[in-house]
């Protein structure tokens, strides 16, 4: 058998900041927790170095695969579309300004499209989401509607069935994703890319 090596965990964003000695601690401080920023380290003065805004080390650099469960691996940008009383989503996960994994298709739920765009905006999330558990990572949804987050969180009231759908899916998947609202059309090149494939699900060419 291996030799465990005890983790710290340090919350500079979350529900509960601090450092902590166990992933459920720091898991409880960033679940559902709109942009939360946190990392492991192998030791607490590291963590505390880190929380404190110092630096001992790099943890992203160690040659420790373990880190891969609690930290994220990909930004995965989201948009939707809506034209003609239908919608369309789109994903990118990107690392290091590469996309590795995309997808785009057109809505499935003719009645979803009476919310337009923000349908689209909502299927992506969740596409991305699904796609992230099955390929067993963590993802920062990069994303330009702010109820994306807001009907996740619980911080919106989820009114109607498509958003209460959304949020009670979203649940199902606490702990795989954090949120990073972006400006739509302000030339962030990921941004604008998941936009003109979703547009192009729904042949619109700009």
């Amino acid at each position: 058998m291996g030799i465990h090596k005890p983790k710290f965990y340090a919350v500079r964003a979350g529900r509960d900041k601090g450092v902590f000695s166990s992933w459920e601690e720091c898991r409880k401080a960033i679940y559902g927790f709109s942009g939360a920023v946190y990392r492991s380290f192998p030791t607490l003065e590291e963590a505390q170095a880190w929380f404190k805004g110092e630096t001992l080390s790099d943890p992203l650099k160690a040659e420790d695969d373990s880190l891969r469960d609690d930290r994220t691996e990909y930004d995965v940008y989201t948009d939707g579309s809506y034209v003609n009383g239908q919608y369309a989503w789109a994903y990118a996960f990107v690392k290091d300004g590469k996309v590795h994994y995309e997808d785009a298709d057109v809505g499935k739920n003719p009645a979803a499209a009476t919310m337009r765009n923000v349908a689209g905006e909502i299927a992506a999330a969740l596409y991305a989401v699904k796609k992230a558990s099955q390929l067993g990572v963590k993802i920062r949804i990069l994303h330009d509607y702010a109820g994306i987050a807001f009907w996740a969180t619980g911080e919106w009231k989820a009114k109607n069935e498509f958003t209460q759908a959304y949020a009670k899916l979203m649940n199902q998947y606490r702990g795989i994703y954090s949120f990073e609202k972006v400006k739509a059309h302000s030339g962030n090149e990921f941004n604008d890319y998941v936009d003109m494939k979703a547009k192009s699900a729904l042949g619109i060419r700009d």
